[in-house]
């Protein structure tokens, strides 16, 4: 089990490694080496393994399980996995530019978490400067015009700008999270389920998009026994006639 005063270090080194690391593998690992790595590690980070009554070690194993269930879900998938390998392979030097809008961008996220979006506009709004073709900038910038009483035509809208987005950086995480959140207020849920889950592969540290995957499955396989208890129940006379207009 991984509790001790060592589990939120080991927790973050699992989130913050790549889906091979994560899972301790090579990038040659096999499927099967990826499943039973995984299994493995259920054994360990299974939310059930906390101890019982401590929440914040709950929420621990929640969030490295999680990250987990994406690991191998892409590594066991032949197209999604060649992908991820390309991205891993992928150089990433920045110019003088690069970084004076990375610089900007994080000053704007600080003054997010402090409350200051007028503040994070200004700082954003230079990072698109300094490098236009970052979707990760837009997207944040583009999120603050996201407000509690939005109508559906503006969140439209906003979902449209987001395609042009993805259609330019079809990698962007906090793209596709924004537009998962902005479906499941149209009550778009499949839509929705496929956005979460792409923002979960691609950033496996985003928790809310990975528990949005799973509440969205829950509810579909919850849905799919209520439908085949009904269909059970309906086996019954009723059925019978049913089958016997049928022919």
């Amino acid at each position: 089990m991984a509790e001790g005063p060592g589990l939120r270090d080991r927790a973050t080194k699992v989130l913050a490694a790549d889906h091979f690391a994560a899972l301790g593998l090579p990038r040659t690992a096999s499927p099967e080496d990826v499943r039973k790595a995984f299994v493995d590690a259920a054994r360990t980070w299974h939310p059930d393994r906390a101890p019982q009554g401590d929440a914040a070690a709950r929420s621990v194993h929640q969030q490295v399980f999680a990250r987990l269930e994406v690991a191998r879900n892409v590594l066991t998938d032949p197209p999604r996995r060649l992908k991820y390998l390309e991205e891993l392979g992928r150089p990433q030097e920045k110019t003088d530019a690069a970084k004076e809008a990375d610089l900007a961008f994080r000053k704007a996220e600080v003054l997010l978490k402090k409350s200051d979006p007028a503040g994070a506009e200004q700082h954003l709004r230079r990072a698109v400067q300094l490098a236009p073709e970052n979707v990760d900038y837009q997207t944040v910038l583009l999120s603050l015009r996201v407000k509690p009483g939005s109508t559906a035509d503006e969140l439209r809208r906003l979902v449209g700008e987001l395609d042009r987005l993805l259609a330019k950086d079809d990698r962007c995480a906090r793209a596709f999270f924004l537009r998962a959140q902005l479906k499941k207020r149209l009550e778009l849920p499949k839509e929705a389920f496929a956005d979460f889950g792409r923002a979960a592969e691609l950033n496996p540290q985003n928790i809310d998009a990975a528990r949005e995957v799973r509440l969205y499955r829950m509810r579909h396989e919850r849905s799919a026994e209520q439908q085949l208890q009904k269909t059970d129940a309906d086996d019954g006379v009723g059925g019978f006639f049913r089958r016997l207009f049928k022919r």
